[in-house]
């Protein structure tokens, strides 16, 4: 929303549990760890670079879906997260990569 700066991201920085509604708290150790229970982002290559771009709009609040919404360096918190989905993906990819050199 650009009037207000504020990103709307579903559920990118899902958390479990309760908090307040806005925080200035670190959301990214609470998305990856939420993330590592249910596994519901699809790892695709797009997905770091899309977090990416999303930064570069330089959002003043992160909206989130489930948890509590920030407020602060949100294109920090989107690096982070795309950091994250980077080097997911990588080692989902590692295996792999092993296997067809065997080949």
């Amino acid at each position: 929303e650009e009037t207000t700066g504020t990103l709307l991201c579903g559920d990118l920085f899902t958390r479990v549990g309760s908090g307040p509604a806005i925080t200035t708290d670190d959301i990214v150790a609470p998305a990856i760890e939420t993330e590592e229970m249910f596994e519901s982002t699809v790892l695709s290559p797009l997905a770091a670079p899309t977090l990416r771009r999303l930064a570069a709009l330089a959002p003043a609040r992160l909206a989130t879906m489930h948890g509590s919404s920030f407020e602060g360096d949100a294109g920090r918190a989107l690096e982070e997260l795309a950091g994250y989905y980077d080097r997911r993906l990588r080692a989902a990819l590692a295996p792999a990569a092993g296997a067809a050199g065997s080949a």
